[in-house]
Order: C-alpha cells, then structure tokens, then sequence
C-alpha cells in the first residue's frame, strides 16, 4: 500500500493512480520488492537456503525448521544485517554436518558466548528444541568449568559441596515453584555460594576479615563443612537485616510517577515500568517477567494478574506494542514478554532497566523503597505482600519499619508545633 484515500483508506499503487508493479517475480506476492524483483521474504528464504545447506546439497530437518520460523518473521528485510554478522547460521551447519540430531547436550558442550545461546534459543523457538529452564540447567556446566580451574585438594571438597548442596536446593526451589522458571538472583547466589568457598579455602587467614558482604553466602559452605565433618567448630554469624536506607522525599517519588504517565518523550516500557515500580513498589525483576498473558483487559478496564489492581492506559499500549514488535536481533517466541529483551526467549535484563533509569533520572531502588514504605504505611503486611508479591515475613519488617517512621516523624512534627 502506498498511498491514501480521502477517507483515509490504504491504497494499492494501480488504486493511486501510480503505474508500477508491486508483484514478486517469484513468489507472486504482491508489496515492496526488495531486490531484482523479488520480496523481501523470497530473498531471505534464498539466502537462508545458501547458508543452512549442507555439503550433502539438502538443508537437514532440524534446520529447516529454523528457515521457515526465520523466514516468517513480520520484517524480514531486518534479518539481512543479522545474516551478514551473525555467528549462528555457520554454527549450526557445523552441528548438523555430522549426522548427529541437535540436542540441549551437544551445545553445552560448545563454548559459552553469545552466539551460542541464540543459536539454543533460535532452535528452542523453531521448535527443534525443548524450552527449558536456562537459569536451572547452565548451572552444573558452570559449576564443573570452576571447579576445573581450581586446585584438586579445593576441588575435593568443593564438588560435593557444590553437587549435593547447591545444586540440589536449587532443583528443590525448582520444584517447589512448579517447574516455573528459576529467578536470575537465585543463580547470582548459588554462584556467588561457590566462589566464596574457593576463595575461603584460598585465603582463609585473611577472608574474613575483607571483603563484601556477599561473602556473607559462605556460611552455607561452612554450614555443610562442619555437618560432614569436613571442619572443625568454624562459624560465620548470621548477618543481622538492615533496614532499607536508600529512599527519596514522596514529592520527588510523585513527581517521577507522574512524568512517567505523562511524558510521552521517554520510551514507553521505560514508562510503563517507572509507574509500577514508583506506584506499587513492585521489584524491577518481577516487572520484567510480565508477559501479554498477565495483562486482563475486559475493554473498560485493564488489570495485571500478578497484583490483582487497576492500571493506566499505559500498560495496554505496552501490551499492544510488545505483541507487534519485531527488533534486528530478535525472533518471536512462544511467550510474549512485555518488555522484551534481545534475546527471543528472555526479558530485557534488570541491569539495563538501571541503566535506562538512571538515563532518564528516575530512581529504581529508591523510588521502590519510597513507594513501598507509603503502601506499608497504610496497608496490613499480608495485603503488602500479596500486591508486591513479596514474602509475608518481609511484609511484616516493612510495616513494622513504617510505623517506626511514621511514630518519629508525628513526634517530630508535634515538637515543631509546640515550639
């Protein structure tokens, strides 16, 4: 279509009054022709053809598959840059070429970089591949490269430490989460877990008395040590829970929400975001997992599932955008993230939902504590917890902190009046 009626209308080129032909000379489809001719799409299959062939002369089943998920993208012209830099088409050849079906185990086995966890999740969204839990299942592969590099006598007591405790508790919160995907935090703790009881091993005169206090996760190793008589009477004491400290004035909170409905400069899942965090206090990890599913819209009103609340106008337009969108580097999958990421089968990252933050000056943490404290402030710990979906135990701190700055600051107030 390249023009309009006065009605408003899309209109074809001979409809326009425009003598030129808009017809594939190959596919027969009529639209934009991209090169000699010929669509876009037919273009792409070409190409796609070219790469995924093997030496045999045929393009292998597994691999056909991710042609024609390839080739039914909404814009196919934006796969051409990605085709011309990306590492993927020639790693899945190589894969193939030897007869072997492509497995989740085979690409384990592969070097951990970017081009192979595209090339996994390419595949899992072809359908070549079953969708499983990639925080769960890279962790083993992650924990034997480790452990490899270190010394035997650590690695003796680092394996078992890592296989039948680490692991296994982590299989165990998969579990009990209903084979729900495991959270990106939960996989930064385990990690951090192993890399703590190397180091204490490595340096134990002096671990204790450095360092950050995530060091604080080795009272697990210490724990299991000293259950399998691996050591003696060693402890590390529980950390005692701080109060939150980081926060903003409640004007300031208000005003960053209202830029955020209002200013229609900054990106919208930026917006859309922003509102939750600084209206319910919601963590930027469980805004991220939103998909189009949690959103409920009846016509009139609009709720999300994971709060049970009313929401702006902003979150249908997301909802909206994010089942239309297509980026460069990005295929459709089975699940339509609201706030998709680069990659086809995960969210945008929490460290870039930071970045964005900090770019266009509103506050993550700050803003979430801000807004958490108002809600506890006037809301039970068991409602806090269920519309921030956090635990009723923490729930409990945050009111009980509330009531503690709330109780100074009326005194506070009733001083100043006296005076």
């Amino acid at each position: 279509m390249i023009g309009l009626s006065t009605a408003g209308q899309a209109l074809c080129g001979p409809c326009s009054g425009v003598d030129l032909t808009y017809t594939c000379s190959q596919c027969g489809h009529s639209g934009y022709r991209y090169q000699a001719g010929r669509c876009a799409r037919y273009v792409l299959n070409e190409r796609l053809t070219y790469l995924l062939v093997t030496d045999g002369g045929t393009i292998p089943p597994d691999l056909d598959a991710v042609r024609q998920a390839l080739c039914a993208v909404d814009r196919p012209r934006s796969l051409f840059s990605w085709l011309d830099r990306s590492k993927v088409p020639s790693m899945l050849v190589e894969l193939a070429a030897t007869g072997e079906p492509i497995t989740h185990e085979r690409l384990d086995a592969l070097p951990v970089t970017h081009a192979t966890h595209y090339a996994r999740e390419l595949l899992v969204t072809a359908g070549v591949l079953p969708l499983r839990d990639e925080y769960l299942e890279r962790q083993p592969v992650w924990v034997e490269r480790l452990l490899d590099a270190a010394p035997e006598q650590h690695r003796k007591i680092a394996a078992p430490f890592a296989h039948w405790f680490l692991l296994r508790r982590l299989r165990q919160a998969h579990h009990q989460r209903g084979g729900r995907r495991v959270q990106g935090g939960t996989e930064s703790i385990l990690r951090s877990r192993l890399r703590r009881a190397l180091e204490l091993m490595d340096w134990l005169d002096r671990w204790l008395d450095e360092g950050t206090s995530t060091r604080q996760h080795v009272r697990a190793f210490i724990v299991w040590a000293r259950k399998h008589q691996l050591v003696g009477d060693l402890k590390v004491p529980l950390p005692g829970r701080a109060d939150p400290v980081t926060f903003i004035e409640d004007d300031e909170r208000v005003e960053q929400l209202r830029r955020c409905v209002d200013d229609e400069e900054l990106p919208l899942w930026v917006r859309v975001a922003g509102a939750l965090i600084l209206l319910f206090g919601l963590q930027g990890s469980k805004v991220l997992q939103l998909t189009k599913d949690d959103i409920v819209d009846d016509g009139a009103s609009l709720a999300l599932d994971l709060i049970g609340r009313r929401l702006p106008h902003l979150v249908r337009h997301l909802r909206d955008q994010a089942a239309n969108r297509w980026r460069l580097d990005q295929m459709a999958d089975t699940r339509t993230w609201l706030i998709p990421g680069q990659s086809p089968a995960r969210p945008l990252r929490a460290e870039y939902l930071s970045l964005k933050f900090r770019d266009y000056g509103l506050s993550g943490l700050a803003g979430r504590n801000t807004a958490r404290l108002a809600l506890a402030a006037n809301l039970l710990a068991s409602v806090l917890a269920d519309l921030t979906g956090t635990s009723v135990d923490n729930a409990v701190r945050w009111t009980k902190f509330a009531k503690r700055d709330w109780t100074e600051y009326v005194a506070a107030r009733k001083r100043d009046t006296q005076n």
